[in-house]
This record gives structure tokens, C-alpha cells and sequence, in this order.
């Protein structure tokens, strides 16, 4: 309970690593539908997550779909903020009233198996097979080689471009590496006198369109975690009490993120929103998530695709993050019943979440799911797609909410263009503070 009350604390001034993610407001949805025939009353549980956007629809209609599917289980749904979500799903849990299933991400699940709030007996028992699911969202759900949930999907950072504005530069494909993207990025930035970044005389201070955008928020440091593991290191893990950087891969992955600003002058200093700035056509490639799929097919007025994630160091390598269903501990045996129920069917039906650009972690959810416009250079990046790890501290270490030590080496790269060794070891420095706090 110690542990309940001092993370009820801490997670309550904590935005979600996640908090651009699903592209909607801040609310909360509750969705139930009337289960139909049988003579008994029906188990109620009541399912906990984190979805705010065009994906909160899809889900709430998931969970209708379930409860008029069957007379034994009904089920509410309650959909909030992600760090309002964990606060409530921890203050519940503490009154005796806890949710029978809680959504999370791969990386929020130390945090929890810490504190002793979720059952592994209620996932062991439901005896999945591995191969029923995409590998790395199997394994996000492992933790110490017990497993806690019961993997839903899986999200990665990919390219956005835009075709017709390839078409009228004459670049035939979407670039594939360091050399092929800064020369599309530097052909497609343009200034308000029709001269592009390669052309003598280009006004760098009078652009009016960019080659490439991204987020310079947390999903800086997303892309700098990607970079590190593109050169085959990657020093975060689950068991870590004390972190120590390599400060030449380190500094190389957030020199070529500020190189993109700073030098080639091709991505906007301070960039807010770049998904819109490409729905809008003033940014003509980016780095974002599938999530974005669906927004961006309705409101693009030109011709689109994506491509995978460039390389632009010597591996392929991709940030993502899965989504699993945990079951909280409960005396309730009936209830924990009906969890077990929801949670198997939500997996075994997941198809249709894929219609708000998610990519279903289970393989024949996967398989029948509709290939919404976009999907396929997602699904080409599974095998080699990197996870933040699920350290009990790492909703602190890898928040989105200043004073973050990611946000705040996003910040000094993207914002201040420090010099990207001092980054790296303010990095260290502030990622040490927490784990010894």
C-alpha cells in the first residue's frame, strides 16, 4: 500500500509518455451495451484505459460488440487521459473497488508489478501460446519471465510523405537512409522565392515549405532511441539501478536530429504539430506514429503513402511500444472469470481495432484486419521494432512531462542546439537521479 500511496503521488503530475498519441482531447467515455437472452444475471466488470481520439470509438464499440455478443459478461468501459487513467485504476485499487481489466503500455508495466497489483496467475491460466501473437508484444508483457497480460497491439514511428510534392521535385521514391533523406529533405524545402535548400541563393530565413518535420516534444527523444539502436546499442533495460551512456553513440544520434534543424535547415525549429503541418501541405515528409493513419487519409488533399523508418546508421531500428490488457489482483473469482473471458475475446477480435491505425498483436487479427491506407510500411518494421523497457521507475525516467530527463534532453537538442555530448550527459545525470530516488 506504501508503494500505491508514493506512486498515486508521483503519477498524478505525470503526463503519458503517450500523450500525443491518440490525437483527441482529453475525456472520459463510458461504454456498456445490454447483453441479450440467458436467464442469469450477467458478471459485471468494468475495463480500464487510456484511449481519447478516434481510437476511443473503436474501442468503445469493441466492448459493445462483446456485450451483445453473449449473455455471461457484461462489460463498463471507462476511458480517460493515460496518467488519469493509472491515478484512478491506483486510487480504486486501494479502496477495494479495483477494475477487473486495466489497458496499458509494454513500458508502464514494472511500475505495477512492483507495487504487486496485477495478477499473473489470472494471464498463466488463460494459457496462451506465443505464437498466436506478434513476437515483440508477446515479450512486452513479460517481465522477469512471468507474464502479466495479454498483448493487444503494437505502435511504431514510420514516414509520411507527400507524393505529389515528390512528383514536382522529381524524386522518384521515398528515401531509405541518411544520404537519400537529407537530399530529399533539402530538394523539398523551399523558399519564398521558389529556390530549394541545394540552389544557390536560398533564403533559409524565408522558407515556406519544409522537406521534413517531426515531433520535438518526448518523440525527440523517441527518434534519438531509435538512432542509438541503429548502431547497435541500446542501454536501457529493465533491471537497471545505474545507467552509463556511450557518449559518442549517444551524441551522434541527437547530432544528426539537430543537424536536421540546425544545418540543413530543412525541419522548423520548435515544429508543434508536423502531422498537420503535412495534412496541410507545408511540410512534405514526417516521422509519426500509426495512429495517425486514419487522420491523415481523411483530411489530405493530395496524393500520400509511407515508407519505413529511414537507416540512418549501420541497423535497421524503429521506436514502438505495445498495448496489453492486465487483470489487477481480485478475491472475486467469478470476476477474475469474466476478465479472463473479455480479455481472450478483445484479443481474438482485435481485427477490427486495426480500423483506427493500430496494428493487432494477435497474428490472425492481424491477418483479417482491413490494410487501412498507410499500414504496410508499419507492418514492415515488426521485426526489428525497439521497446522503451518496463523498469518499475520507467514512467519517471522516460515521462512526457517537464522536468522529464528525456523532455528536457529533447528540449536542449531540438530547442537550444547544445552541444549533443553535454546533452548526453545531462541525460545520464538526470536518468540516475531517479533511478537512485
Amino acid at each position: 500500500m506504501k508503494k500505491i500511496i508514493a506512486v498515486l503521488a508521483s503519477v498524478a503530475m505525470l503526463s503519458s509518455v503517450f500523450s500525443g498519441c491518440s490525437g483527441g482531447n482529453q475525456q472520459t467515455s463510458t461504454s456498456s451495451g445490454a447483453a441479450s437472452g440467458g436467464t442469469s444475471a450477467p458478471v459485471s466488470i468494468n475495463y480500464y484505459g487510456g484511449w481519447t481520439g478516434g481510437d476511443l470509438d473503436k474501442m468503445s464499440a469493441l466492448v459493445k460488440k462483446f456485450n451483445e455478443s453473449q449473455s455471461e459478461v457484461q462489460v463498463t468501459f471507462t476511458s480517460l487521459q493515460w496518467s488519469q487513467m493509472f491515478t484512478k485504476f491506483l486510487a480504486d485499487y486501494q479502496a477495494g473497488s479495483t477494475p477487473d481489466v486495466v489497458a496499458m503500455h509494454s513500458f508502464e508495466l514494472g511500475q505495477f508489478v512492483d507495487m504487486g497489483v496485477l495478477s499473473s496467475d489470472a494471464i498463466k491460466s488463460l494459457d496462451l501460446n506465443a505464437s498466436d501473437y506478434i513476437k515483440t508484444a508477446w515479450d512486452g508483457t513479460i517481465l522477469s519471465d512471468v507474464q502479466y497480460g495479454v498483448p493487444l497491439d503494437v505502435n511504431m514511428h514510420a514516414l509520411y510523405y507527400n507524393k505529389d510534392l515528390f512528383k514536382a521535385a522529381g524524386i522518384a521514391s521515398a528515401p531509405t537512409n541518411k544520404e537519400e533523406l537529407i537530399a530529399a529533405a533539402q530538394k523539398l524545402t523551399v523558399d519564398a522565392n521558389g529556390k530549394n535548400a541545394t540552389e544557390s541563393g536560398f533564403d533559409a530565413a524565408n522558407i515556406k515549405q519544409y522537406g521534413f518535420g517531426f515531433l520535438q516534444n518526448h518523440h525527440a527523444f523517441y527518434q534519438a532511441f531509435a538512432l542509438m539502436n541503429q548502431q547497435g546499442y541500446n542501454p536501457f533495460t529493465d533491471d537497471m539501478t545505474t545507467l552509463s551512456l556511450d557518449s559518442e553513440k549517444t551524441s551522434a544520434a541527437f547530432q544528426f536530429l539537430e543537424d536536421l534543424v540546425y544545418k540543413y535547415k530543412v525541419t522548423p525549429a520548435g515544429e508543434k504539430s508536423p502531422i498537420d503541418d503535412f495534412k496541410a501541405g507545408s511540410v512534405a515528409m514526417v516521422i509519426d506514429g500509426n495512429w495517425q493513419l486514419s487522420g491523415v487519409d481523411s483530411a489530405a488533399k493530395f496524393d500520400w503513402d509511407t515508407a519505413a523508418y529511414p537507416q540512418i546508421f549501420s541497423e535497421k531500428a524503429v521506436w514502438g511500444a505495445s498495448e496489453l490488457l492486465a487483470i489487477p489482483n481480485n478475491k472475486d473469482a467469478d470476476k477474475v472469470k469474466a476478465a479472463q473471458t473479455f480479455v481472450k475475446w478483445l484479443s481474438d477480435n482485435s481485427a477490427e481495432w486495426a480500423l483506427s491505425g493500430q496494428i493487432p498483436a494477435n497474428v490472425k487479427a492481424q491477418q483479417a484486419a482491413t490494410k487501412i491506407k498507410g499500414i504496410e510500411a508499419y507492418n514492415s518494421e515488426l521485426d526489428y521494432v525497439k521497446f522503451l523497457p518496463a523498469h518499475k521507475k520507467s514512467v519517471k525516467v522516460f515521462s512526457s512531462a517537464a522536468p522529464s530527463p528525456i523532455l528536457t534532453a529533447a528540449q536542449n537538442a531540438m530547442l537550444n542546439d547544445k552541444d549533443p555530448a553535454e546533452i548526453t550527459k545531462q541525460l545520464e545525470s538526470d536518468i540516475n537521479k531517479v533511478l537512485a530516488g
